[in-house]
């Protein structure tokens, strides 16, 4: 029987009213990957907007979900929900598990459990008044895409930390998260299904100022923009067998901290002395032509349709290791 493939992406750029253009950009990104997804695995697009209880009727006729959902009704926190009603409906989907992605979508929260549980990431602060002297760059404590991410974001002085923070809670309505900014090197890995793809960096102008040396939305999504110029996406060089290994390390041990079983990438930096702080962690992460992800599978050789194929494989052996007698569960054709 032929297997049915919905291809879910959200299409709700209208309802973010509180974003800049740059920052808008990431979304017309996600439709462009869910194309090509969709032509990939001979699936069907489903642009999700504000029925969701239509969209989610829709998606029960279908066999697995391919959830490119980065939040749904304009809202990034409700990722983790679209991807709990699918589970709930007992449809399978690629989405990293819902508990997953609702811990990592709280930055402020994942921070906390990191350094609990001894994983070096820096610290963090959610109170400015509680902040040491130093330098710190300002987040938006839930969102992602490099949202809120400029030079402006990183602080050197009370006053500017004061400001910063004022501009995140009247742009964004969060609580920012203050942390310690690691000035050196960016490395990302890349994660699917408990295996580690070639390490990632991104490659600064040299030219840039310390403060300057962050990836934000800019340099992210506005192509040919200064800031996207100045910082280069490639595969990572010049490391030793020591910081591969610790890279391996921290990066395996924040996926089975946090229960991350699909597709993930991990954001790190290595300060000037080679330690190695974990700075972001992106489940369910742009898989796009272009993609640090991308060029990941590439350096690794593993074609794209090979890698969705086990995105989906595992989506189903994830759904059928759900209690049998539940009611989520429906008969579904073989793989």
């Amino acid at each position: 029987m032929a297997r049915r493939v919905a291809v879910a992406f959200n299409d709700d750029s209208h309802l973010k009213t509180h974003l800049s253009p740059p920052e808008l950009l990431g979304s017309a990104e996600v439709r462009e990957a869910a194309e090509e997804v969709a032509e990939t695995t001979g699936g069907t697009l489903v642009p999700v907007r504000e029925d969701i209880d239509g969209v989610l009727r829709d998606l029960q006729r279908f066999d697995v979900v391919i959830d490119l959902c980065e939040g749904v009704l304009g809202v990034p926190g409700l990722e983790k929900n679209f991807a709990l009603a699918l589970e709930m409906l007992g449809i399978p989907h690629t989405s990293c598990e819902p508990v997953s992605v609702g811990l990592v979508s709280d930055k402020v929260l994942v921070k906390k459990l990191l350094r609990t549980a001894g994983i070096p990431t820096p610290r963090g602060f959610a109170d400015p008044r509680s902040v040491p002297p130093g330098t710190y760059i300002v987040k938006p404590s839930l969102e992602d895409g490099g949202i809120g991410i400029e030079a402006a974001a990183v602080v050197r002085s009370p006053e500017e930390l004061a400001a910063r923070c004022r501009h995140v809670v009247e742009t964004y309505d969060q609580t920012p998260l203050i942390e310690e900014f690691i000035d050196g090197r960016e490395l990302n890995q890349s994660f699917y299904c408990g295996r580690l793809l070639p390490p990632g960096e991104m490659f600064f102008a040299a030219d840039l100022k310390p403060w300057e040396r962050v990836v934000g939305a800019k340099a992210k999504w506005d192509i040919g923009s200064a800031e996207d110029l100045a910082t280069v996406s490639g595969m990572a060089v010049d490391l030793d067998d020591a910081t591969r290994g610790e890279l391996s390390r921290i990066c395996l041990a924040a996926a089975e901290l946090l229960g991350i079983d699909m597709a993930a990438r991990f954001d790190l930096r290595q300060a000037r002395d080679g330690r190695l702080y974990l700075i972001e962690i992106n489940p369910n992460p742009d898989i796009g032509p272009g993609s640090g992800f991308r060029k990941a599978l590439e350096t690794a050789r593993v074609p794209f349709p090979e890698f969705l194929e086990t995105l989906i494989m595992a989506a189903y052996a994830r759904c059928a290791d759900e209690d049998p007698s539940s009611s989520k569960q429906r008969s579904r054709p073989h793989p």
